[in-house]
């Protein structure tokens, strides 16, 4: 049996969708079209055949391709099939970096914040962030404003900062629109304090279910902060904070039905001691 014919039964064995378009990948990757080598790898990735992918992704990093350097650093990362380590992704990321992969860039200046596979070196960090932000990634433009805000790998620059988040929740980074909500809720970095613009954030932070923004509009409207306040509104807001697994918004909505409704505040209470059972697993 060739290998289209293997491939072929591959794929059917793990009912891949779109035979046609994973074929005619595979005559191309065949042909040598790295674009396509990388895909397959992916895919093998995806369905967890890691022997193939890892042949595949070492063959396209020898050629020196920045996007399999990429894709197997995450690789070692993730600890696939029990190959590779933290230094060999960091020697990868690096690789990828200076090839200008930008993605790369951002995890290996990730891997100099945390100290991964090496100390924490927070000016080879920012010098790091600051590429892959100019490349517009809007993670290391985030994480530029943390940096500019603590004073961390540069001093500290509460105008750089403010501006990096703004930047970054454009790009619609959830994190990042919650951390202006927070800065004009609080009145942070030089910025007078406004509930209307926090609340404006955290409803775009909501709407990717980031669960501290949404328990944060609930806040707001149980105690008119910035809005009409509306209780009815806030626990619809705490509730679906809960759901998201918030102890404290849980919390709240106790509070609202021990003194509204017995039987609601029983089945809150149920949901309340779930979660914290949960919580506590999680903690062991």
């Amino acid at each position: 049996m060739d290998k289209y014919a293997k491939f072929l039964v591959w794929l059917k064995e793990r009912e891949v969708d779109n035979l046609a378009i994973w074929l005619q990948e595979f005559e191309l990757a065949e042909k040598g079209s790295e674009k396509a080598i990388i895909n397959i790898a992916l895919l093998y990735k995806q369905y967890g055949n890691f022997g193939e992918m890892y042949d595949l992704l070492n063959e396209m990093s020898e050629r020196k391709n920045s996007e399999a350097m990429y894709e197997l650093a995450n690789c070692y990362i993730e600890g696939l099939g029990g190959k590779g380590s933290e230094h060999q992704a960091l020697s990868l990321y690096k690789s990828a970096a200076q090839l200008g992969h930008r993605d790369a860039m951002n995890n290996l200046a990730d891997m100099y914040f945390n100290g991964e596979a090496t100390e924490v070196d927070e000016k080879k960090a920012f010098f790091w962030f600051e590429k892959a932000a100019e490349l517009g990634v809007p993670e290391a433009m985030y994480t530029l404003g943390i940096m500019y805000e603590q004073g961390l790998g540069t001093k500290c620059n509460a105008s750089k900062a403010l501006d990096y988040y703004k930047r970054s929740a454009a790009l619609q980074y959830v994190e990042a629109k919650y951390r202006l909500g927070m800065i004009f809720y609080s009145g942070e970095l030089n910025q007078q304090q406004n509930d209307r613009e926090a609340i404006n954030w955290f409803r775009q932070a909501g709407e990717h279910f980031h669960v501290d923004a949404i328990y944060n509009l609930g806040y707001c409207y149980e105690h008119g902060h910035g809005v009409m306040q509306d209780v009815d509104r806030a626990m619809a807001y705490y509730k679906q904070a809960s759901i998201l697994g918030d102890i404290e918004a849980t919390k709240r909505v106790v509070d609202y039905y021990e003194k509204a409704n017995s039987i609601e505040a029983t089945k809150w209470h149920e949901k309340l001691k779930s979660l914290e059972n949960l919580n506590e697993l999680d903690g062991i």
